[in-house]
């Protein structure tokens, strides 16, 4: 289903102009050879594209449809330094196994004939009169042009030779793994459509005829086309999949002998049409490369498309890579009304497809196919489900987008010293699992609950209250627990609600003693207070951890009292709000301390968490709330300054 999806999308690409001839495809190309009409060279060096990437601006180019895999085939006006100049881009590393050095030799020298023979060749078929100066060129400039020059760093005590390129403006550039092409009189040939490019379109077509020329007949499984050709090796490559081969990668490939059924090598193993896998390898690589239609992240990439239209690919770009606030509010709040001419959202089809690479394999995650109306309606859910109130309406760590996919899987990654995560030690598997819950409304596994609670505890220990800031781990932690509900299990709200779950009203209960202790020291504390002391215990054996706590807080409301008026209220409002929490829970006798659960298990170690997190954003808003009415009256005071900014150091 996936080589026909992406084959009939690939039709459906090139009707509507999203696909370009599939003779030409996209290449960065650097450098710019600027010619006369007699073949020298204009100025003093080479004309540097460098937007919008450093290795250069991304041009149509010619694609050669001959196969690669043996070496020696150059692409048409356009290669890098072994095709143009016949160049190894390190003369000084010597093969040490003379049959592979001079079968690398061979190959290079190949190549750069190639190049030239095609340009002799459109030259000869008088396809324009400018190829001429380039010819010209290779004569005059001899084994390497006076704008090349291989050596060390003049400006630098670096020992390493490289090559570099003059430009011409007259600098020296250090050479990359950079393309060239050729300018004749400042017409830029690549360009051109009124002989060379129809040109390359004929040329391309021969090409394409004589790789099917000498291959076997057969049904093609995607078209059902009787005595189709059938190609030994799926081509051309598919680039730009994380974890593959920078060459790119086969989605179809036979090349180990456990591949092989009934008789058959190769891809004769699953039959596909010429056709078929030029248009499903190209229909594959476009979507790879638009951001409309892919998003990366880690080791993974994930595309998506609908059958026939193209309303639905900006929504799902924006929102899984820069979901705004504002946004995901209208998102839940207005009907889509994209659709085609003659679809609704209801009956077009979406597609989504989630890859990695192995080296030069590529490895299918996940496949979906659904409505689009089935797919936004998940997309919906999936917002409602990560909504939560928000830690001093801070964002995730400076993430302006915390529910950005991105950043809800960097919650199960370990922070650096700057609280930053690598995004290249995300792994497949919990990206992929993702994308499946916010397509198909999926459940995700508690396995990444623990990494998100893990990752909790250690940056409170180490960082203190500034944990609280990640949106995203509580946001992904509540859809996670919610989606895996018991039945004897409340669903976790948004905000912070009353409910009889112990698990929830002890995380609650901690949070109230971490702000009376905060209050206890005018929010001076130095050194670690309760909840660096004792969240992991509490989350984990709450009855051991609780009887402590308890004696704590009676210790902390006799401080805050003694502190005056406003500390005996400030103690009586919070020992009221400890026992509305308290009495929820049996408590053994009067004046007696509850009896708390002996310990929790990992779902309520999340609930835990949350009753946590949820407290300690209510009190801190309310907190604020207060404070901003007392600066709106003229009422705040040097105290109430101070305590707010000693509450926000300790974050």
């Amino acid at each position: 289903m996936l080589l026909q999806a992406l084959y009939d999308f690939y039709g459906r690409a090139c009707r509507d102009g999203l696909i370009e001839d599939p003779a030409f495809n996209k290449k960065h190309i650097r450098w710019i050879i600027p010619l006369t009409a007699e073949g020298e060279l204009e100025g003093v060096g080479l004309i540097e594209n460098a937007e919008p990437k450093k290795d250069g601006r991304v041009f149509s180019v010619p694609r050669s449809g001959r196969p690669k895999n043996a070496g020696g085939v150059a692409e048409f006006l356009w290669d890098g330094l072994e095709g143009v100049f016949g160049l190894s881009p390190n003369p000084d590393v010597i093969e040490p196994n003379e049959k592979k050095r001079e079968r690398q030799q061979a190959n290079l020298n190949a190549k750069y004939k190639d190049f030239w023979q095609q340009v002799e060749s459109a030259f000869a078929e008088k396809t324009h009169p400018l190829l001429n100066a380039l010819l010209k060129f290779r004569e005059k400039s001899g084994s390497t042009p006076s704008f090349l020059r291989w050596g060390l760093d003049l400006e630098s005590k670096n020992k390493e030779k490289s090559w570099w390129i003059k430009t011409s403006i007259g600098e020296e550039v250090k050479l990359k793994a950079d393309n060239f092409t050729f300018q004749v009189d400042g017409i830029l040939l690549l360009d051109d459509e009124t002989t060379l490019r129809p040109y390359w379109r004929r040329r391309f077509s021969y090409e394409q005829s004589q790789k099917e020329a000498d291959v076997e007949k057969g049904l093609c499984l995607v078209t059902g086309a009787m005595d189709a050709p059938i190609l030994p090796t799926h081509l051309p490559k598919i680039n730009g999949v994380p974890g593959a081969t920078s060459t790119g990668a086969l989605l179809v490939s036979f090349d180990k002998d456990a591949f092989t059924s009934y008789g058959f090598d190769k891809s004769y193993n699953a039959p596909v049409s010429s056709s078929a896998v030029e248009a499903y390898c190209n229909a594959l690589n476009f979507l790879i490369s638009d951001k409309r239609h892919r998003l990366k992240i880690g080791g993974t990439v994930l595309c998506f498309w609908a059958r026939e239209s193209e309303d639905v690919n900006d929504l799902f770009a924006r929102f899984f890579d820069q979901p705004r606030p504002e946004e995901i509010r209208s998102f839940l709040t207005t009907p889509f009304r994209g659709q085609s001419d003659h679809l609704s959202p209801d009956k077009e089809q979406f597609y989504s497809v989630t890859l990695s690479g192995n080296s030069g394999r590529i490895v299918v995650r996940h496949w979906m196919q659904t409505t689009v109306l089935q797919a936004i309606g998940n997309l919906k859910q999936w917002f409602e489900d990560l909504d939560i109130v928000t830690y001093a309406n801070r964002n995730d760590s400076g993430a302006s987008t915390p529910l950005a996919l991105k950043n809800l899987a960097r919650t199960t990654l370990r922070t650096s010293k700057d609280g930053k995560s690598k995004d290249e030690d995300l792994m497949a598997e919990p990206v992929s699992a993702l994308y499946r819950a916010a397509l198909e409304g999926s459940a995700l596994s508690l396995t990444v609950a623990r990494q998100i609670l893990g990752r909790f505890k250690a940056d409170l220990s180490k960082n203190g209250l500034s944990a609280l800031n990640n949106l995203s781990r509580f946001a992904l932690l509540r859809l996670i627990l919610n989606r895996n509900e018991k039945e004897k299990y409340r669903m976790i709200d948004s905000i912070i609600s009353d409910t009889n779950d112990a698990a929830y009203n002890c995380g609650r209960l901690l949070a109230i003693f971490d702000d009376l202790q905060m209050a206890a020291h005018d929010y001076k504390l130095e050194g670690a207070g309760v909840v660096e002391r004792y969240y992991g215990s509490a989350s984990a054996s709450p009855n051991s951890a609780f009887g402590i706590l308890w004696r704590l807080h009676q210790h902390h409301l006799k401080k805050l009292a003694r502190t005056g008026n406003n500390g005996r209220a400030k103690a009586e409002a919070i020992r009221r709000k400890i026992e509305d929490i308290a009495k929820l829970f049996r408590q053994p006798a009067p004046n007696q301390p509850p009896q708390f659960p002996r310990g929790f298990d990992l779902q309520s170690q999340g609930r835990f968490a949350l009753g946590f997190y949820q407290q300690k954003a209510s009190d801190r808003a309310a907190r604020q709330a207060y404070l901003d009415a007392k600066k709106q009256s003229g009422n705040q005071t040097s105290s109430d300054i101070a305590n707010l900014k000693g509450e926000q150091s300790n974050d």
